[in-house]
Parts: C-alpha cells; structure tokens; sequence
C-alpha cells in the first residue's frame, strides 16, 4: 500500500471520527477512498477517459486539418493500439515541449515538442509514452492521482461538499498525473519501448538517443517533459545500448 492510499484511508478515518451532520458526505468519501484502492484497470481505464476529456476541453486541441494534426496522423497512422487498448491521438497548441499518454490510451503531443523534434525523434518521445500504458506505469500513476483527489474529498467531508466528481476535479487529477514523477526504471523501460517502435516503423533507431539529447539542450525551459521525464546522461547512455542492439539494426 503507498503512501498516498494511506494518506486517503487516514483522512477519511480522521474525519469519520468527528461530530458532522453530512454522514452521507463522509460515507461518501470513504467509499471514494476504498474505491480507488480497488478499482480495476477497466475502471481505472474510464476515469482516465474522463480526465483526458476535461483536460481537453481546458487546452487548445489542434484542428484536425492543421500541420501539426495530419503530421502527427501519418507518423502514428500505424500505431493503432497497445496490448488490447486503443490508442487515440492529439495535438495541444502550446508552446510547451511535452508529451504524454494515460492508462485509456489517450496520447497527447504539444507543438512545442514537434517544433523541436524530427520526425523520426518525435516517434522516440510517442512510442516512450506508449511504453508506460504499455508496462502500466500510467495506469499505476493514475490511481495515484485519482486517490490524491479522494483524500481531498475526505478532507471537505464535514463542510457537506462531497459527491460525485465534478469535471474541474477530473481535471485535477490530470494535472497531478502529468506533474508525477516516473522512476527511473519506469524511464529507462519506455526508452526501449520507443526504440522497439523506431524499429517497427522502420526509422532509425539511433532517433531515440538525438531524441534525448535534444531534452537536454531544451531542459532551460523547465517544466514538461524535463519535470516528470528528465533527461539523463544515464539515459542517453541506455538508449545507446539498446539502438546499437535493436533488431533493426541486424
């Protein structure tokens, strides 16, 4: 159990612990608390849905006739689905160099990155999202989120305010999901991922370590990917090991 799940249930048991009038509300936010802990991949697959949706709804999506849609279209227009899962693409118009992807599939690429990036690098960054749906780290710093924000729920329990997630809270744990940390092994595993893609697409392989090189040069401007995946010499060191021994290459 993680610290977060134990942070949830002991609000929640804090709080049960009170003189309120909204049982109901304190029930409810106890329910939200178990929930979460016990929600499965399926479920955890529509919250996420839910928080791409509203996170959506807050950016600026990129016209499907744009120049960053249809290039971002034809470089994924293989990349269909991950292990059962469906993969459903878009630009945000932003300046920002970021990308992500969550447990439902949703992958979102800013124009900041692909101003930035090569084709063949860009497909690096994508299939390295697409690794953590892949290997469920996504799905793993979702659930995360998601009990971050039943905690909250239990901490407004006794004002009566708890219910049903509304969508500006959906779009609060979309935040807390992108401003999550991966470890590094959750790093270092989608980097093979994306070098396994550049393979699969026929690009070169060696795309994977430019891709990591050029974070670095860009990591000045903070926030995006450098926060929640920064680049390192280690991983650049590792996306060279696994270019050189990519089935592509024999």
């Amino acid at each position: 159990m993680n610290k977060t799940m134990i942070a949830a249930l002991i609000a929640v048991a804090g709080l049960s612990g009170c003189v309120s009038n909204d049982t109901s509300g304190l029930l409810g936010a106890g329910m939200t608390a178990f929930k979460g802990m016990t929600l499965s991949k399926a479920e955890l697959q529509a919250q996420a849905s839910l928080s791409a949706e509203q996170m959506d709804a807050q950016s600026k999506v990129s016209a499907p006739n744009s120049r960053y849609s249809k290039r971002l279209a034809k470089l994924t227009r293989e990349l269909t689905s991950i292990d059962g899962t469906p993969l459903n693409f878009a630009v945000y118009e932003s300046d920002e160099i970021n990308a992500f992807a969550m447990p439902d599939g949703t992958v979102r690429v800013y124009s900041g990155l692909m101003d930035v990036m090569d084709d063949a690098e860009l497909v690096a960054v994508i299939g390295h999202e697409i690794g953590h749906v892949k290997f469920e780290h996504s799905l793993n710093q979702f659930k995360t989120a998601y009990l971050t924000e039943a905690a909250k729920q239990a901490a407004v329990a006794a004002g009566g305010t708890v219910g049903s997630l509304a969508s500006s809270q959906y779009g609060d744990i979309g935040a807390k999901f992108l401003s999550a940390q991966f470890s590094q092994q959750d790093e270092l595993e989608s980097d093979a991922y994306g070098v396994e893609v550049l393979c699969q697409l026929g690009m070169n392989p060696y795309a994977a370590v430019r891709a990591q090189q050029k974070l670095m040069q860009h990591a000045g401007n903070g926030g995006g990917l450098f926060s929640s995946h920064p680049a390192t010499d280690t991983r650049i060191e590792k996306a060279e090991q696994a270019a050189a021994s990519a089935s592509c290459q024999g």
